[in-house]
């Protein structure tokens, strides 16, 4: 088993979901699965530490509350116990990824180049709805705009200044440049990796995201230390939100946070939460951007970035 990476996963009261799918569906290439609860009813707690055991999984109990606190109790345990560890990648459970020997790959690049300067790797995430084989040809060729590549708040787009979404995608995005990795702000939360060292160095995990915008903040912190994040376009995860729908869980995670259904994913957190942390809404983020207080960092740059020229640097990476 190579050690350079580890999956991680962090379940609420949803482990019929992780038995009967996320393992059917992660292949892991013979790299380590942990498994941090965060907050579990005890019917459920028992269930996952049973589900772990028998697929050799590492069970941890989160230290705190939300999606951020358990990131950091995986991140004690790899200091601790795996200190080999550069980057541990972390799926929902409603996503997985569809590349061959998508681990192999990974752990290939983590192993040939120097990573450390970047914060987060994201992927190119394919929304179940639109996703076909020719589809997945077709992006491999350039032919159509990347999936669900990330959220780009600060960059100006050519439809709309809020986001780039699935169905927002502009057409620019065919663009070459885009096959290529680079950098982005922050990309699709779904399945990311995260630099273990630079976590250590950089970021102060908080409680006030149990689960609604905790990846965007940890980008936040990345970036405004010149920490870029950056997507590795030809690596493909497939983002299905209806398979909760088999087990009783809300489909739309945010949605179901936000009207209150706290069983499976915490609380929500409200823009005025990131309002108050970092000095702009996370909605309107060009109009409120506090552009004095971030000069100097690569926030600065992504909002002076032209996104009808291409993403702001393109890296790269020899595997």
């Amino acid at each position: 088993m190579k050690d350079n990476l580890i999956i991680y996963l962090s379940s609420r009261n949803n482990y019929e979901m992780l038995e009967k799918e996320v393992l059917n569906n992660i292949k892991t290439d013979g790299f380590e699965i942990i498994n941090i609860d965060d907050g579990s009813i005890p019917e459920q707690l028992e269930y996952g530490k049973k589900i772990c055991k028998k697929n050799n999984i590492v069970f941890l109990k989160n230290k705190k509350r939300g999606v951020q606190w358990a990131t950091q109790t995986l991140i004690d345990f790899i200091n601790e116990n795996r200190p080999n560890c550069k980057w541990t990648i972390c799926f929902q459970h409603d996503n997985y990824p569809i590349s061959k020997f998508f681990f192999k790959k990974l752990s290939n690049i983590i192993t040939k180049n120097d990573l450390t300067e970047f914060g987060i790797l994201g992927f190119n995430v394919l929304d179940y709805g639109k996703y076909t084989g020719l589809s997945y040809l077709k992006f491999k060729l350039g032919l159509n705009p990347l999936g669900m590549i990330g959220m780009l708040h600060l960059s100006e787009s050519v439809r709309e200044k809020r986001w780039l979404a699935p169905k927002r995608q502009p057409m620019m995005l065919k663009n070459k440049l885009w096959n290529k990795p680079f950098i982005i702000e922050f990309p699709m939360w779904a399945a990311i990796g995260i630099n273990v060292d630079n976590w250590n160095k950089e970021i102060k995990p908080c409680d006030d995201y149990q689960f609604h915008l905790w990846l965007p903040d940890i980008a936040m912190q990345f970036n405004n230390a010149n920490k870029a994040c950056m997507v590795l376009p030809n690596l493909y995860c497939l983002n299905n939100q209806k398979l909760k729908l088999k087990y009783n869980i809300p489909e739309n995670s945010a949605v179901a946070a936000r009207e209150g259904n706290e069983h499976f994913f915490g609380k929500y957190s409200p823009f005025d939460i990131w309002k108050k942390r970092w000095g702009w809404e996370y909605e309107e983020a060009r109009e409120t951007f506090p552009l004095k207080k971030y000069k100097g960092t690569l926030l600065e740059q992504f909002y002076d970035n032209d996104l009808k020229k291409g993403p702001l640097k393109n890296i790269k990476i020899n595997e």
